[in-house]
């Protein structure tokens, strides 16, 4: 009974912390979408330029989003981190995401070193999933950045992740998160997950294979 009773005062809390953040915080979630807007228009542009001047763009497709309140209210919680906005946005760098998804494994490093060049994006950390994969099999790229956003008031530097991968990354991504989301407690079938990591190591050796033919077709 008492269980029963803390697992329904902490939903009620957790519903009251939601709503503070839907209706109060609106102001905060701005700038990371505004950041956001700053990087997606950034590479669009790039994207454009490579193609104009070489026919070719690394880049396959584009894919922004903030994070939602209660994903934001989970990693606080699994964090323990304050429900303030200073703490937040000192603890929480991924809140406004961008995904850049390639063609070959090369272009992934490519984009890396052009955003280590840019300065209008200052790189705070890098997380390199693909040299050292998690163990299920996940391979990425994440850098943790921030993105120079010109305001009427001056310039604001925002935190955001953007993550690298390849065609095949993305794919087997989407996989494994609908799997996930299946078994949300986190019980996915052994035979299952075993295969996941058997089809990630699959799925890599063709990047790498596809990579070799592209160094022999393309010159970028």
């Amino acid at each position: 009974m008492i269980d029963h009773t803390n697992q329904l005062i902490n939903m009620i809390n957790r519903v009251e912390v939601l709503e503070t953040l839907q209706k109060n915080w609106g102001g905060f979630f701005r700038q990371y979408q505004m950041a956001l807007n700053e990087l997606r228009s950034d590479f669009q542009i790039i994207d454009l330029d490579w193609r104009t001047r070489h026919g070719y763009s690394p880049i396959e497709h584009i894919k922004g989003r903030i994070k939602e309140p209660l994903s934001m209210l989970k990693k606080m919680e699994r964090k323990n981190i304050p429900f303030t906005q200073e703490a937040v946005q000192e603890q929480i760098q991924d809140i406004a995401g961008l995904r850049i998804v390639t063609t070959f494994l090369d272009d992934v490093y490519m984009m890396k070193e052009h955003i280590e060049r840019r300065d209008d994006i200052r790189v705070l950390q890098v997380k390199d999933y693909i040299e050292h994969p998690k163990p299920s099999g996940y391979k990425s790229l994440h850098m943790v950045v921030q993105t120079k956003v010109i305001l009427s008031s001056g310039n604001l530097w925002v935190p955001a992740e953007i993550q690298l991968r390849t065609s095949s990354m993305d794919f087997w991504a989407a996989t494994e998160h609908k799997l996930n989301y299946k078994y949300e407690g986190g019980d996915v079938p052994e035979d299952a997950r075993k295969q996941l990591v058997d089809l990630a190591k699959s799925s890599f050796q063709m990047d790498q294979q596809m990579s070799l033919l592209r160094r022999q077709l393309l010159t970028i």
